[in-house]
């Protein structure tokens, strides 16, 4: 490949001595040698790049016509850039090759390619190393060994290494502690012994086994300015390059100092231009009409804008190139907005591999064995629709209802069985039998190829790539260029890795995720028809005339300035050998920006930034340097960033890029009139939506605030004996009649998946269950015996009764480990222990009669109220019979007492089961009215701590008691589900998705809730007025 470019002489001198004579901060430019071009008359003059470097290129391509070029860069996209400059001048670029240090150094010595040690093999060596020597270490031992610090310590180690620093030079002086220096060198040691045994060479060794041997005779080198050279690089360059050899020049960079970290990094100044002056705008003698500034609420505003100005100028995409200050929101952003509006993009940093179908279906495939194949995880998996399945297999929605009415949960043992035991159910059709078993046979494949994890949670990461392998190869299908790439990627990687793999690994997904997930794909060139979106930092030689610069704020640049703990600054300044500080960074960011800037400077610029974080929600200013831009445009150099405040555009345009930007400005805006009727008309939803937000806005109760306007005949189980109603369902229209409508009226079912968390194993509800049966089977046995409760006789019969019951239960719900089995386990055993004392000290009073006592599925018990008769139905944990021969119901709650008081016998129609339970047994035994004189609610667990309320049932009781039951039947008669008045029952509602509670002004809401002429809400308030 061959290149242009620009020269300036220079000569070598020792590296040592060099290196050490090296001022960081004191490094002046070169300035009126013979081989820049200076223009003296006017150095604002807008003078392009192009045609300096190309007037130099011109002179060496004439001086040196056959001789072999070599124009040594950074990276190859760099040498790229330039070439494409030179070549749209309609020059020949003969015998010129692009050249990086590495290749220099590979065309020196035998090593092949794939004897260089990859980042990703390298961090893999470095953590298994580390979790090796932990024990060893005595500055790093109490460090958890993690894939990330595994990262960061293989970066730090191959600092070291390329500064010339092996394990037996390493001094421990340098260091805040010895034995920090003792563990670095151990570490460095362990790491070199892992090369030698395994033949690899890193970038150190290549350097060191090529120094002196590259042969640089009648070669013309041309330096890019400000190489990015290491101590090793350098030495090795010492006795590549000729004695005469020369540079790029770059545009001059004023007020700031010049930041030539070692000897060839030299940086070459030619002409000034009109932004050479941002850091010294008091100087700069003109005005930058060029520049253009704005800001934006969101990213995704920012470069929304960025686009419509594009648009907006008639710019055609490989006219222009949008740079970024941090790739982590803006790259996301843009790559989304590219595809929703098919601009043509080249990503210059590329996109991370998660965007891609591969990169997603790994991250779910990771997700689902994460989460101990829980039925969750596989769903979520299924519908990004990544998942390749083949043409004959059932639908993602037949899936799903399989999975979820198969009572899977997670594990892999789990899927096989319940599958097998559904198949036993003879009501099944053919096409269920097919399609349970084209699932189990897809299942009990697959778990095949899919690794096990060991008694410590551990994984074998060998067989943890090859299951990754596998599903990329056999469930994978590729649909594009782009796929393919990322696909290729991933299976590269994991054959790098996989001969080194054969560690068991405790934190596998994390290290999978941190090996392979953090892969970028789709590095790109600029292009021709494509917008150019990269950093900052690679724009120096891209020859586009319109640039746009966003995220120009302060989080963003220059950033933050931290300490690297594994090398700190003090530490890499006594080490030396051009090691870089971290307190350096920012200053050399900066000089970037401002090279880009003073390089670019005859383009139309664009700078803005974004003024709001959302993750943080609060609001940003503009950068310092965002100022600076603001004064050099103006002339304004006493603004500050209130002037900014009060003069910068923040952009708000009312002219969409998308569809979704159109109807977002119509229906937000309040003048919504201006939807034309005809338009609507096609969108019906769109019209319902309006008319409801309208309808909210009145003060009145309406149908989108659990109104029925309609007959309500059907629901009221007052005139139709068909339905029963119960206690769970009286006491959720007194909580939050909307809540009831929507469960009840509407019949809107929440989705109830067993999801894997490995802190908890039961359920409320399956752990009240639970409770329930223990306490019945032991009282069965108690009655058998015909012996009262004793803790000291029946502790040991209702722990096996206890135990007995656990172990069929984790049949059916798989614990998500030992610890929460055991955990729970021993809660559940104290619970019953607690019961048995709560029953010993009242076995006295009363004796068990039924227990588990049901009416309703066959035989419902019927309530007279004023109002009309009832159906109930309901199951009374146990009825006692009392020594005057009255009786006695207990109901058993397994959670927490809250809630629940002394005096508060209904709590705003919120506990009715006490008063519904007595008045339904009373009437399905054919007993007289008073007959139960006392109902409890019994707390018999660790959290309820054996706390019981009773509530006798007197008159008063019963006659308040009917009057709640009567107005809550009076809401269902109306049709008048009304919104609770508390906000805290929404704390915990199952509808909370869907209810639109939260969006109400609070005093609308009341408002409504005081409509008159709804005779629903005033038996709703006269419910609550009840204690």
């Amino acid at each position: 490949m061959y290149i242009w470019t620009s020269f300036y002489f220079g000569k070598m001198a020792k590296i040592d001595r060099m290196a050490a004579n090296v001022d960081r901060t004191k490094i002046t430019p070169i300035r009126n040698k013979k081989d820049i071009t200076i223009h003296p008359n006017s150095p604002y003059r807008r003078v392009k790049q192009v045609d300096v470097l190309i007037k130099h290129l011109e002179t060496i391509c004439k001086q040196h016509f056959l001789n072999e070029k070599i124009l040594l860069v950074d990276s190859y996209m760099i040498g790229e850039q330039i070439l494409r400059q030179f070549t749209q001048q309609n020059n020949h670029a003969l015998n010129l090759k692009i050249k990086t240090i590495k290749d220099l150094a590979l065309d020196s010595t035998s090593t092949q390619q794939n004897q260089l040690l990859s980042d990703a093999l390298g961090a893999h060596f470095v953590f298994t190393l580390l979790t090796e020597l932990k024990h060893n270490l005595n500055y790093f031992h109490e460090l958890e060994i993690t894939p990330t610090l595994s990262k960061s310590m293989y970066q730090t180690i191959n600092q070291l290494r390329i500064a010339g620093y092996k394990s037996s030079t390493l001094s421990s002086e340098p260091f805040v502690s010895p034995k920090k220096g003792d563990d670095l060198k151990l570490i460095l040691e362990a790491y070199e012994q892992l090369l030698h045994k395994h033949k690899l060479v890193d970038e150190a060794d290549l350097y060191r086994h090529a120094l002196g041997k590259y042969d640089s005779q009648n070669q013309i080198f041309i330096l890019q300015s400000n190489l990015k050279l290491a101590y090793e690089q350098v030495k090795f360059l010492e006795t590549a390059l000729p004695p005469t050899y020369f540079y790029l020049p770059m545009e001059t960079v004023r007020g700031i100092a010049i930041p030539e970290s070692t000897p060839f990094s030299k940086v070459v100044f030619g002409d000034e231009t009109l932004l050479s002056y941002l850091f010294d705008v008091e100087n700069s003698p003109t005005t930058a009409p060029t520049l253009s500034l704005f800001s934006a609420t969101t990213e995704e505003m920012e470069l929304k804008e960025v686009i419509y100005r594009i648009k907006e100028r008639g710019i055609r995409f490989d006219e222009a190139a949008i740079f970024y200050t941090s790739s982590a929101q803006y790259v996301t952003a843009m790559y989304h907005i590219a595809e929703r509006l098919q601009v043509p993009v080249t990503f210059g940093e590329g996109v991370p591999i998660g965007f891609t179908r591969p990169g997603k279906m790994v991250a779910g495939i990771l997700a689902w064995m994460k989460d101990y194949y829980s039925v969750p995880a596989l769903l979520k998996l299924l519908q990004e629709n990544v998942l390749d399945l083949g043409d004959d297999a059932p639908s993602k929605r037949t899936w799903a209802t399989l999975l979820r009415g198969s009572d899977i949960g997670w594990g892999k043992e789990r899927y096989l069985t319940q599958i097998k035991a559904k198949l036993i159910d003879s009501s099944l059709t053919e096409n269920r039998i097919r399609d349970y078993e084209w699932i189990l046979k897809w299942f009990t494949i697959t778990f095949k190829h899919m690794q096990t994890v060991d008694n410590n949670e551990s994984i074998i990461y060998r067989d943890l790539l090859k299951t990754i392998t596998y599903f990329l190869q056999k469930h994978y299908k590729v649909s594009s260029a782009f796929d393919q790439v990322a696909k290729d990627a991933l299976l590269e990687r994991i054959e790098d890795l996989l001969p080194y793999a054969n560690e068991s690994v405790a934190n596998a997904y994390q290290k999978f995720e941190e090996d392979f997930l953090s892969i970028r794909i789709g590095h790109s060139r600029p292009k021709p028809g494509f917008l150019h979106f990269s950093s900052y930092k690679n724009g120096f030689y891209l020859n586009r005339e319109h640039l746009f610069v966003v995220g120009m704020d302060n989080k963003r640049f220059p950033g933050k300035a931290g300490e690297d703990p594994l090398l700190l600054d003090t530490e890499r300044e006594k080490l030396g050998r051009f090691l870089p500080l971290e307190k350096e960074r920012l200053k050399n960011d900066l000089f970037s920006m401002l090279q880009l800037f003073a390089s670019t400077a005859k383009n139309d610029i664009t700078i803005s930034f974004c003024r709001f974080d959302i993750n943080e929600n609060r609001t940003i200013s503009p950068s310092y340097l965002f100022l600076q831009c603001y004064r050099i445009q103006t002339g304004d150099f006493s603004a500050d960033f209130k002037t900014l405040q009060e003069n910068v555009q923040v952009v708000d345009r009312n002219h969409p890029l998308e569809n979704v930007d159109w109807w977002y400005e119509k229906i937000t805006n309040s003048q919504t009139i201006q939807l034309d009727e005809r338009l609507l008309a096609d969108f019906s939803n769109i019209t319902r939506g309006l008319h409801a937000e309208k309808m909210r806005q009145e003060p009145t109760f309406t149908v989108y605030e659990g109104k029925i306007e309609s007959d309500t005949t059907g629901f009221d189980p007052r005139k139709n004996p068909e339905i029963t109603i119960s206690a769970g369902k009286l006491e959720k229209i007194a909580k939050c009649p909307y809540a009831y409508f929507l469960e009840n009226v509407l019949r809107v079912k929440v989705i109830e998946d067993i999801t894997y968390d490995p802190t908890k194993w039961l359920d409320a509800k399956t752990r009240g269950t639970l409770l329930h049966e223990i306490f019945e089977k032991f009282y069965q046995e108690m009655k058998g015996r015909h012996e009262k409760p004793s803790y000291s006789k029946h502790v040991d019969l209702l722990t096996k009764i206890a135990s007995e019951r656990l172990n069929e239960v984790k049949k059916m719900v798989p614990p998500p480990n030992r610890r929460t089995e055991r955990l729970e386990s021993e809660e559940i055993i104290e619970s019953c222990e607690t019961f048995l004392k709560i029953e010993e000290e009242n076995s006295e009073h009363g004796e068990p009669l039924y227990f588990e006592y049901s009416f309703g599925e066959d035989a419902p018990a019927v309530i007279e109220l004023p109002s009309g008769t009832v159906h109930v139905r309901g199951i009374i944990d146990r009825v006692d019979k009392l020594p005057d021969g009255s009786y006695h119901i207990i109901d058993y709650k397994t959670g927490s007492s809250w809630g629940y008081h002394t005096k508060e016998f209904f709590k705003g129609g919120r506990q009715l089961q006490h008063l519904l339970y007595t008045l339904a047994i009373e009437a399905h035994m054919g007993l007289e009215d008073g007959s139960v004189k006392m109902s409890s609610y019994l707390f018999p667990t660790r959290k309820g701590a054996g706390k019981r309320f009773v509530r006798e049932q007197e008159d008063s009781t019963r006659t308040n008691g009917k009057d709640i039951l009567d107005k809550l039947l009076s809401i269902v008669e109306h049709g008048h589900f009304t919104m609770t008045d508390d906000e805290n029952e929404c704390t915990f509602c199952e509808f909370k998705k869907i209810c639109r509670r939260s969006t109400y002004d609070k005093d609308g809401l009341k408002q409504k809730q005081q409509d008159e002429t709804a005779e629903g809400l005033k038996s709703f308030k006269g419910v609550r007025a009840y204690d």
